[in-house]
C-alpha cells in the first residue's frame, strides 16, 4: 500500500493481537500506530500511516445499492491526539453523495511490526486484520456511517473505569473493544486507491479466529460426526449424534441476539442485518463451546429509534429462523425452502406470525423433525416458536430476548 495521502485514523484502544504479541516501533521508521495503553479515552483518535499495514491478499470484492443522500459528502472523521478536533476531509467535492452501486474490496493485511509469539516475524500469509477498500463516491456514504457507528459503540462511559489519582496517575480498567460483540476497529484512513486511480478511503478491522468466516456459510459447512465409543459406558448426549450441532446452533441464536443487544444498548441501530452480518470464530459443531459471534457491516448503520430497532429485531429473526431451519432440517440446506427468503415467506404471509399454526404446519414435515424439537424448548415464559414471535414483532428489546434464550435449557446443554 502506498503512503497515505491524507490524513490517517486509527482508534486507540487495547487492542493487541489474541497471542499476547506486542505491537514494535522501531525507531527506524516514523508513523506507527501508537496506542496510548494508561491514558486514552475511548473517543480518541490518533494518528496512522497507510505504510503501517501490508497488503497479502484480495479477498474479493462486494457491492450495495445506496440511495441518493442530500447534502455536501464531507466526510466528518475527527481527529486529533484527544479526539476533539473536527478534522474532516471532503472525498468529492460539494456535491451530494451520489447515489448507485457502492463498491468495496475486501483484503487481508498485516501489521507492520508485529511479532511473533518466539519474537521473529510472522509467517508472510498470516493476517492480522481485515481492510476494507470504499472504492467510488456511493461507496463514501457507507465508510462515513461505518467509522460514526463505531465512534458512538466506543464511546460509552460505562464502558471504561479509567480515572486519575490526585497526582495524575492513571487507575481503572480502560476500554476494551474485543469486550462488545462486534468486530473491533483499528484504523480508518484515505489512501490511493490500489487500482492507481484516486484514493479510497480504508477501514481496519480485526482478523477473527475464525478468519473470515460467516453465519451465512455454517448450514452448508460439512462437518465431522462424532460417533459414539464403547468407553465411558454411560456417553452424554451433548456430544454424539445431533447434540453438537443442536448446542452450536443454540450458542449461535444467543450470539446474534448478544451482538444485537450490544449495539441497542450504545443507541445504534445495524439496518442491515442478514446472516453474512455475523463473523463466525468458528464453524464446526466440535467447538461449539467455544463459538463467538460478533456483528460487523456496520456501513447502513444510524442512530437507534423504535422502527430501527424493531427493524433490526425482524431481520435477526430471520437469520435466526434461517439458520434453524437449514442447519437441523433432514434434508439439509435447502435453498428452495430454508432460505431466508422462503423462510421469511412463510413466516409472514402464509401464517401472518401465528405460531402456533407454523408449529402445527411443521410437525407434519418429517424432514424438520429436529427444527421442531429445537424450538419446542421452553423457559419460564414459553416455548422457542413464542420467542422466535416475540423477536420478530420486536416487542420485546434484545436484552429481554436475551435472557430468556439463555434460560432455555435441553438436554444438549
Amino acid at each position: 500500500m502506498s503512503a497515505v495521502a491524507l490524513a490517517a485514523r486509527v482508534i486507540p484502544t487495547q487492542f493487541a493481537p489474541p497471542d499476547g504479541r506486542q505491537l514494535d516501533r522501531p525507531v527506524a521508521r516514523a508513523s506507527r500506530v501508537r496506542v496510548s495503553r494508561a491514558t486514552v479515552s475511548p473517543r480518541a483518535l490518533q494518528r496512522a500511516d497507510g505504510d503501517d499495514f501490508e497488503l497479502l491478499r484480495e479477498l474479493g470484492k462486494v457491492s450495495y445499492a445506496v440511495e441518493q443522500q442530500a447534502g455536501e459528502a464531507t466526510l466528518k472523521w475527527r481527529g486529533g491526539d484527544d479526539g476533539t478536533v473536527p478534522d474532516s476531509f471532503s472525498v468529492v467535492g460539494a456535491a451530494p453523495l451520489a447515489g448507485g452501486v457502492a463498491e468495496m474490496k475486501l483484503y487481508a493485511g498485516k501489521v507492520v511490526g508485529w511479532e511473533g509469539p518466539d519474537g521473529g516475524e510472522r509467517g508472510p500469509r498470516v493476517p492480522d486484520v481485515l481492510l476494507k477498500e470504499y472504492c467510488n463516491e456511493p461507496a463514501a456514504s457507507m465508510a462515513d456511517a461505518e467509522v460514526d457507528a463505531y465512534t458512538k459503540l466506543y464511546s460509552n462511559p460505562n464502558d471504561s473505569t479509567i480515572g486519575q489519582t490526585w497526582d495524575g496517575q492513571a487507575v481503572g480498567t480502560p476500554f476494551d473493544p474485543a469486550s462488545i460483540p462486534v468486530v473491533p476497529l483499528i484504523a480508518y484512513f484515505t489512501s490511493d486507491s490500489v487500482d492507481g486511480v484516486g484514493t479510497s478511503l480504508w477501514t481496519v478491522q480485526a482478523w477473527g479466529p475464525g478468519g473470515v468466516s460467516r453465519l451465512a456459510e455454517y448450514p452448508g459447512k460439512q462437518q465431522d460426526v462424532k460417533k459414539p465409543s464403547f468407553w465411558p459406558p454411560v456417553q452424554r448426549v451433548r456430544d454424539v449424534g445431533l447434540g453438537p450441532r443442536h448446542r452450536f446452533v443454540r450458542n449461535a441464536v444467543k450470539g446474534v441476539l448478544a451482538a444485537v443487544d450490544a449495539i441497542h444498548r450504545r443507541n445504534v441501530a445495524h439496518n442491515a442485518i442478514d446472516a453474512s452480518s455475523f463473523q463466525m470464530s468458528t464453524l464446526k459443531d466440535q467447538k461449539a463451546d467455544e463459538l463467538e459471534v460478533r456483528l460487523m457491516n456496520l456501513g447502513f448503520a444510524g442512530d437507534l429509534t423504535e422502527d430501527k430497532r424493531r427493524g433490526d429485531l425482524r431481520c435477526a429473526a430471520i437469520v435466526v429462523a434461517e439458520l434453524v431451519f437449514s442447519a437441523l432440517s433432514a434434508a439439509g440446506s435447502d435453498k428452495g425452502r430454508t432460505s431466508a427468503a422462503a423462510i421469511q415467506r412463510l413466516f409472514e404471509q402464509v401464517f401472518s406470525l401465528d405460531m402456533t399454526q407454523a408449529r402445527e404446519y411443521c410437525v407434519e414435515e418429517p424432514e424438520w423433525e429436529a427444527v421442531v424439537e429445537f424450538w419446542d424448548y421452553r423457559d419460564r415464559q414459553g416455548d422457542g416458536w413464542a420467542l422466535l414471535g416475540d423477536m420478530w414483532r420486536g416487542e420485546l428489546s434484545a436484552e429481554e430476548l436475551l435472557a430468556r434464550a439463555e434460560a432455555i435449557e435441553t438436554p444438549y446443554d
